[in-house]
Parts: C-alpha cells; structure tokens; sequence
C-alpha cells in the first residue's frame, strides 16, 4: 500500500514535467501586448527627461538614448521588442518616435504618421509624445 501511494505521488509530480518537455510560445496577441508594455516604458523615459531638461534629447539610435536614460530613468530599457527585432528610436528636442516593426519585422516608414488601431500584428506600432496611449498600436484579437 505504502508503495502504490508513493508510486502514485511520483506518477502526479512527473507527468506535468514531461507534458512540459516543449517550449511555450507566446501568441502574437501576447507579444504584441508585452512589446507596448515595453514601449511605455520608452515613453515614460523620454518624458520624464524633458520634464528635467525642459526638452527631448536629440538621439538618432535606441543606443543613444539607452545611454541617457539608463540608470538615471530606468534600470533596464528594453532594446528589442516581443518578436526579438530592435525598436526604431527617434528624437529631437520637440518630440520622439519608438516603433515596433511587429511580428513580421519590416519597418514601414510612411505609416508611423498615421494613428490608431492596429488590425495586423505585422503593422508597425508606433509611440511618441502625443496623447496618452500609443499612437499606434494593436488590438488584442488573436491572428
């Protein structure tokens, strides 16, 4: 008896390990809704130096700007979005641009200006210093 209930505990705490021998893979509605997190947080860094500065920095690279606002702003700025491609990071003293290029990794320039709702996860996403959300960004319909 004491054998079957020892055996039977085994059986309960090993069959979730081997259930889980595979990777999880995040969604795209996931990563989209971790990518504008993250980008929030660039926002939040752009603004809190122009509130200090009484201006945006002039950066041209995530790099650039990493430089600035790490440690003072944030411990870790996040330098790639949920897809693994690096954000597009922008400013002048008037305002920022950090785009996410989205699940299919191709930055469409032309479309950074436009605002609103995303319909694909491959549509770049776009924050900047106007209005509170992201200028644009994606809904959380699973593709």
């Amino acid at each position: 008896m004491k054998k079957t209930l020892v055996a039977l505990m085994f059986a309960a705490i090993a069959m979730p390990l081997v259930a889980a021998d595979k990777p999880y893979i995040p969604t795209n509605s996931e990563r989209a809704n971790w990518t504008m997190s993250d980008m929030r947080s660039w926002r939040i860094c752009f603004d809190a130096y122009a509130k200090d500065h009484d201006k945006y920095p002039e950066v041209k690279s995530a790099e650039e700007a990493r430089a600035l606002f790490e440690p003072i702003y944030v411990r870790h700025l996040p330098m790639t979005d949920a897809w693994g491609r690096p954000y597009a990071v922008e400013s002048d003293a008037k305002g920022y641009s950090v785009v996410s290029s989205g699940a299919d990794g191709k930055f469409d320039r032309t479309s950074w200006s436009t605002g609103g709702e995303l319909k694909s996860f491959d549509d770049d996403a776009v924050a900047t210093q106007d209005g509170r959300w992201l200028l644009r960004h994606w809904t959380f319909v699973t593709k």
